[in-house]
């Protein structure tokens, strides 16, 4: 027992490291404050109707009508109680102040990748420091993008769980493997864990390499089989989520179009050029080792500088207001920087480490870089490698934002530092030992430590003496840019007179960009060399293996520690009213909010409609705040509501308008026009398609005419409708998920709703009885309607949920059980074992 309990020493210390210092630097949580989170204030702001029904009904509606006039609420806030696996997650989150239990997975599940790859324990700390603290981690968690870091937390034990069962252990590497997997996919990110696929397929491939060289083929299938079976629990276990979101894929604005009236930039997802947008810079690949190589994050750069003496105060505003950043995107809250440190010693690593291990992480990182310059093309063969993916990986063209494949080279980059730092530990000869490195003549450990100090440490010199080596401080357009604004701004102004205004302002910006530059690769070089010191005392055995490591620990996390605080500091922080109520109501708010109607949509046109969450707050909104509203939706307010159409607004029975008073706020105006929750109509148009749909709702009385795709021309052609211009049709009850009218007619009719048309989920029913329902004017149900009094219900109760909870419940129990069993027999082992 003592000796166990000796064993788990270095454990113990890690598990207390890994909740202590991400307490530490989120300390103003334990005081009681909340992390202010701009994309969570957006969340709170569309998901507000959902909490409302779930805490009245303790259940799930499945569909919201708060924003985009109506959208499954599963892509917005769905609690899936049977998957027993995010109770653990649970129970950290209520443990650990948010978001200090987020840091604290990434540290754990690095920490048990290195166990797994037998690096020592103590080097295995500060691999997961180097890990959890890298600059993206802070960046996403200051932006509210926690499940793309809870989803990054998790990468590093769905790899461990992989190359434990490929190193022979089948079993324990698979329940790894499937727990790991589980809280990935529960953490809701499907981007990450798709880039973390792709690094697992490279690693795969390289063991398929090494089984074949070594006639094992029947053992790496058998490996590759129970890997399946791990991930076949892991999915069921996240079924629910999973299905209803594959189900809701194609009809959502990351699915295809059946719109051609544009075919320039279209694919099977997403336009490439929305795609693209945010590209990583060829040169910005550099905030690897250097955080501000491209001027950090997109602040005002009078932040940062003192404007100029001899500027007037106009042209001091105009200098403040520059932005510090400099790269090709279109603005970004803050570089990737993995840390000066850790690119020293994966330098070293890339020599250090052997066989298919090597491969696996060069090939990885590589194609993480590579993949993220994304419009900025790298040619193979006359093909863009970005564009080949974009083309033919399925799925890889319904994600945005392709600098985020850059968390791949976050993890392969601390695992081959952590390995290169375990080779030096283990090997007191390292600077005179002969290493073998493939293509090359034998290296002696020395001569790898000074290659790895000239690509590192040279480099951040060469930046510091030179900088304007390497870059021009401008970027593209930026000159462009200010011109228009200040056209703009004095109308009276000559071209010449406004260049000359900018070529005065120009050189000091500058100046003070490259200040900004040449102030971070000084101190890139600094921990290089403080690293590369601490290396070499150690090697000469000047100092023992605890120092080595503890000096190498601290200057870890200071490096990162004062990188992050740049973009998430104590100044990130607010009081828990603030979050709780994210949004007070306006004077337009409070008088919209008077009409005690069951239900009716409301338009801000002070506000751009997909960038609106506030509104969704208060009302039923025609825009709203989310990256996968519906695919039909997204596409009428492109070609119709964003052109101020009166006909489609009052469709989609648009009883307000929120607009400017003038300067005194904001003031409710009422509609006349909308048409209410549903209305009969007098005939129907038949057009050939979706192009025909959409472009018809330019030019038509949507009270009296019902567009219909040629598609549904068989259910009205078999209406046989008549006419009574004294026909009803009102709402009796509303929920979101459940919604009840009482119709009344002295012929057949056709019935137009303001609900958004989607299928999959949504059932019909007529005094009870199911009946079935169509798509007319582009978005929108209508239904036939029999003569006389009705009650007619459309409920949401998509299968999926029902059945997809069964199966989760059992799953997750499965992947429990088996992990508790795995810890209980580890901890029975010996020591040696």
């Amino acid at each position: 027992m003592q000796n166990n309990l000796k064993s788990w020493q270095p454990h113990l210390i890690a598990l207390g490291l890994f909740i202590l210092i991400p307490v530490i630097y989120f300390w103003p949580v334990v005081t009681g404050k909340v992390l202010e989170q701009s994309d969570i204030v957006n969340y709170l702001g569309v998901s507000k109707e959902i909490f409302d029904f779930r805490n009245k009904f303790h259940t799930e509606p499945l569909w919201t009508n708060a924003l985009f006039g109506g959208m499954p609420a599963y892509q917005v806030s769905t609690m899936y109680a049977a998957n027993l696996m995010q109770y653990i997650f649970i129970a950290v989150a209520k443990t650990m102040p948010f978001p200090s239990g987020t840091l604290f997975f990434a540290c754990l599940c690095f920490y048990i990748l290195m166990k797994v790859m037998d690096v020592n324990s103590w080097v295995s700390i500060i691999g997961s420091f180097a890990y959890a603290f890298s600059s993206f981690f802070f960046i996403i968690l200051s932006a509210g993008h926690n499940s793309e870091a809870n989803a990054m937390a998790f990468m590093p034990a769905v790899l461990a769980g992989v190359m434990l069962a490929f190193k022979g252990k089948r079993l324990a590497g698979a329940v790894l493997t499937g727990i790991a997997l589980a809280m990935e996919l529960y953490s809701g990110h499907v981007q990450v864990t798709y880039y973390l696929f792709m690094a697992l397929a490279v690693y795969g491939i390289a063991q398929l390499v090494v089984a074949i060289q070594n006639k094992k083929i029947a053992d790496y299938f058998k490996t590759v089989a129970m890997l399946g079976v791990a991930a076949i629990l892991a999915v069921s276990t996240n079924i629910t989520s999973l299905w209803l979101t594959y189900h809701y894929s194609k009809y959502s604005s990351r699915g295809k179009s059946e719109l051609t009236l544009n075919q320039e930039n279209k694919s099977s997802g997403l336009t490439k050029d929305y795609a693209t947008q945010w590209s990583y810079g060829v040169g910005e690949t550099m905030t690897l080792l250097i955080p501000n190589f491209k001027g950090g994050a997109s602040e005002p750069i009078g932040q940062v500088a003192q404007v100029p003496k001899d500027l007037d105060e106009n042209q001091g505003q105009i200098f403040s207001n520059y932005s510090q950043y400099f790269g090709d995107q279109p603005f970004t809250s803050g570089p990737v920087y993995v840390g000066a440190i850790i690119c020293f010693f994966a330098a070293m690593g890339m020599f250090l480490i052997k066989g298919s291990l090597k491969w696996f992480l060069l090939v990885s990182t590589a194609l993480s870089i590579v993949l993220s310059w994304g419009k900025n093309p790298v040619l193979i063969f006359g093909t863009g490698i970005y564009d080949f993916f974009f083309v033919h990986m399925p799925m890889f063209n319904n994600f945005r934002s392709v600098s985020m494949i850059l968390v791949i080279a976050e993890l392969t980059l601390p695992i081959m530092a952590a390995l290169a730092i375990d080779k030096i530990i283990k090997d007191k000869e390292f600077l005179k030992e002969s290493i073998p490195v493939k293509f090359l003549k034998n290296m002696n450990g020395q001569k790898i430590f000074f290659i790895a100090l000239a690509l590192t440490g040279g480099i951040a010199l060469l930046c510091y003496i030179m900088p304007t080596t390497f870059t021009s401080f401008q970027n593209k357009g930026e000159i462009d840019e200010w011109v228009q604004r200040l056209k703009q701004g004095s109308p009276n102004a000559s071209s010449e007179q406004i260049e000359q205004y900018l070529a005065n302002i120009t050189p000091d910006v500058v100046k003070a960009r490259e200040k900004i530059f040449t102030g971070d690769a000084g101190r890139t070089l600094i921990f290089i060399l403080l690293s590369a010191g601490l290396v070499w005392v150690y090697a000469k055995k000047m100092i023992d293996w605890r120092f080595f490591i503890g000096g190498l620990l601290f200057f870890v996390v200071v490096d990162m520690y004062n990188v992050n605080r740049r973009y998430l500091n104590d100044k990130s922080f607010t009081s828990k009213k603030n979050m709780q109520v994210p949004y007070e109501p306006d004077q337009a708010d409070l008088a919209i909010n008077q009409d005690s109607s069951l239900d009716y949509r409301v338009y801000n046109t002070t506000m751009r409609p997909d960038q609106d969450s506030r509104t969704s707050y208060f009302h039923k909104s025609l825009g709203g705040y989310s990256g996968v509203k519906m695919k039909r939706y997204d596409e009428l307010l492109s070609y119709q509501i964003e052109r101020g159409n009166m006909s489609v607004m009052n469709m989609l029975n648009t009883k307000y308008f929120i607009v400017d008073a003038n300067g005194k706020g904001n003031m409710a105006q009422i509609n006349p026009g909308a048409l209410g929750n549903a209305w009969f109509v007098d005939n129907y148009k038949l057009v050939a398609n979706a192009d025909s749909e959409i472009t018809g709702l330019s030019h038509f009385d949507p009270k009296h005419t019902a567009i219909v795709d040629q598609r549904f021309g068989d259910y009205v052609k078999a209406g046989a409708y008549g006419h009574d211009s004294t026909a009803s049709i009102v709402m009796k009850s509303y929920e979101p998920n459940d919604l009840v009218y009482n119709s009344k007619s002295n012929a057949q009719m056709l019935a137009v709703f303001s609900e958004m048309y989607y299928k999959d989920g949504w059932d019909a029913f007529i005094d009870g009885k199911p009946a079935d329902y169509i798509r007319v004017n582009y978005v929108l149900r209508a239904m036939t309607v029999p003569a006389g009094a009705h009650v007619i219900e459309f409920k949401f109760e998509p299968t999926q949920f029902a059945t997809g909870e069964k199966i989760s419940f059992a799953s997750s129990l499965i992947l429990l059980l088996s992990g508790l069993g795995l810890l209980f027999m580890q901890l029975r082992k010996k020591p040696t074992e």
